[in-house]
Parts: structure tokens; C-alpha cells; sequence
């Protein structure tokens, strides 16, 4: 038996990190996707062709490879599985449209995606209300800190909106047209968050209040996403970007490209997801594509998908 689970990736469009302490956000899926597809194996065997890992160090007396980019994967894959018991051995493979920790939701789609193929493997129906909550636990356990935002999007697909003190999910019947691209990170957002904690803890009036500053921003531009008013959409992106660099989660790079669009008269940029590098988001334009090719940044395919995670059972 083969089953397969296709998951969209997303792009936060305002309010990551601030979710993580109950504020507002807004995110999207788009049309780039990763794959886990779970078959027949008489022992557990995690392959990704796609995936590729960095900082790979060889222990020469061990015989063994060690990478922590290796590690964070397979520590949501045997998380899922310790989660079902692991009750049948099988071959999971993971297949990615882009590389991983770049801000587009790469490691919550491996535990969507695992979940998702492998309990259908083991003949166990989850709703998706199951999944993501599933999902955001998992990746709670593993990670320490995490929202519910990148597994309930990518499971749910579309433009969602979350309320702030809430578990819950709005849909926003609207769509936003993006020119997106990724730039090497130079931290995983595990080890954002955690810089964003400490933060807190060291001084916790003024991160209060830079927080509750983003929550206007994400209340105000689902309001203005719903009525397609670019100009003042634009102009809060720039603003929630600022607040993100307070806070301390952008990149001397990531932080050039999105004055520089400023200085081209680019509508809407900034930072998506993580931080630290990654992904940056420009309102649709050529010249936003221009910029950020001329900084090397890797294109996106931004249109809206609103399907979710999809399980397709081969064979």
C-alpha cells in the first residue's frame, strides 16, 4: 500500500511571532507543496531526495553523519510515529518544492504531511480538526515554543485569519497578489523564537507593547485585504516589518531589500515567517521580482491554493 499526502506551504503575511503570545496573524497557503508519501517496508526508513541538508558534520570514528538539519526532521517524523505507537513499519519519503527552513512552513508540512499519510497507512480516518491539532502539538513538543498557525493553514489551506486569544480560525474570502522569495536564513525558527523569549523575559513592558502594536496591524489589514485596498495594505507591511526588526527577528539582508523596495516606490515588503533571513513578501509587482533576483533570492509560485492537506491512497 502506498498513501500519499500532499501539503501546501504558506506565507505569513502579518502577526509571526506575535501569535505565539496570543496576538492576531494572517496567512496564506500557496502553490508550492511538499510531499510525504508512506509505503510497505518491513523496518522504518525516512528517505527525502528533495530536502537537502546543510551543515552535514562526518565523525570519522563513530562512522557517523551528523547534521542538525537532519536531526530536526527526523525528530518530527519519530515524534508522529511514537505519537500511533508505531504500529506498522513503513517507508516514508519526503519530497519538497522548495529547501527547507526558509519561512514557508517547511517543517510544520512534514508533520501535516506524516500525520496525515500515516495514520491513513494504519487505516485510522482523522478529520482535519484531528490533524491540525495533532500536527500543532507535535510540533509543540518538539520545538518548545510554537503557534497553531503554520499547521492549522497548511492543513486547512487558503487565506486564514487567527484571532487573538483564541485556538480558533477565521477564513478571509479575499486574496492577496504577492511576489515572494526566499534568502539563506541564517538561524532556524526554533532558535528565533527562543531569541524572541528571551527578549520577552528581559524586558517585558516594551515587548508588550510592540506586540500589542502588531495586533492593530493584523486587525487593520484583514480589514483592508477585504476591501483590496493595496496602498494602505502596503504601507502597514512596511510597518509590521519595522516591528519585526524591533523585536529582533529580521537580517541585515532581508532588512537592505526591504528599504530598497521602499526606495523603488514597491508598494508593500517584508519579512515572512521565521526571520533571520528567508522569506520576504512584496506586494505583486515586476519590480519587486527585479529586487529580489538582483539579491539572488529564490521565486516563489505565490497564487492562492485553498484545498489543505490532500491524502491520496495509490495503491
Amino acid at each position: 500500500m502506498i498513501v500519499e499526502a500532499k501539503v501546501p506551504l504558506k506565507l505569513t503575511l502579518f502577526g509571526e511571532h506575535a501569535i505565539v503570545y496570543n496576538k492576531p496573524a494572517i496567512a496564506m497557503t500557496v502553490s508550492e507543496n511538499l510531499t510525504v508519501r508512506v509505503s510497505d517496508s518491513d523496518k522504518f526508513l525516512v528517505i527525502s531526495p528533495s530536502l537537502h541538508i546543510r551543515g552535514v558534520k562526518l565523525d570519522l570514528n563513530e562512522m557517523k553523519i551528523e547534521s542538525d538539519e537532519a536531526r530536526r526532521v527526523l525528530r518530527y517524523v519519530i515524534e508522529v510515529l511514537n505519537y500511533f505507537g508505531e504500529k506498522k513499519p513503513a517507508k516514508i519519503e519526503i519530497d519538497s518544492t522548495v529547501e527547507p527552513s526558509v519561512g514557508l512552513g517547511t517543517s510544520a508540512g512534514v508533520i501535516v504531511g506524516t500525520v496525515a499519510s500515516y495514520s491513513a497507512y494504519l487505516g485510522i480516518e482523522l478529520s482535519k480538526d484531528e490533524i491540525a491539532k495533532i500536527s500543532r502539538n507535535i510540533e509543540l513538543n518538539v520545538q518548545g515554543i510554537a503557534s497553531r498557525m503554520d499547521t492549522f493553514t497548511e492543513t486547512y489551506g487558503g487565506l486564514i485569519y487567527f484571532p487573538a486569544n483564541s485556538e480558533g480560525y477565521e477564513r478571509i474570502n479575499s486574496n492577496v497578489n504577492l511576489t515572494a522569495g526566499y534568502i539563506r536564513r541564517s538561524m532556524t525558527t526554533a532558535e528565533v523564537l527562543w531569541r524572541v523569549r528571551k527578549f520577552k523575559e528581559s524586558n517585558p513592558n516594551l515587548f508588550n507593547k510592540l506586540l500589542d502594536m502588531i495586533e492593530d496591524v493584523v486587525n487593520r489589514a484583514r480589514n483592508l485585504i477585504e476591501e483590496n485596498n493595496e496602498e494602505e495594505l502596503g504601507l502597514l507591511m512596511y510597518i509590521n516589518h519595522g516591528l519585526l526588526f524591533s523585536l529582533g527577528v529580521t537580517s541585515p539582508e532581508a532588512d537592505e531589500i526591504v528599504s530598497r523596495a521602499k526606495q523603488l516606490g514597491i508598494k508593500g515588503c517584508k519579512i515572512s515567517g521565521g526571520g533571520a533571513g528567508g522569506a520576504i513578501i512584496c506586494l505583486k509587482s515586476k519590480d519587486a521580482e527585479v529586487l529580489l533576483r538582483s539579491y539572488n533570492a529564490r521565486i516563489i509560485n505565490t497564487n492562492l491554493t485553498n484545498e489543505g492537506v490532500v491524502i491520496r491512497k495509490i495503491s
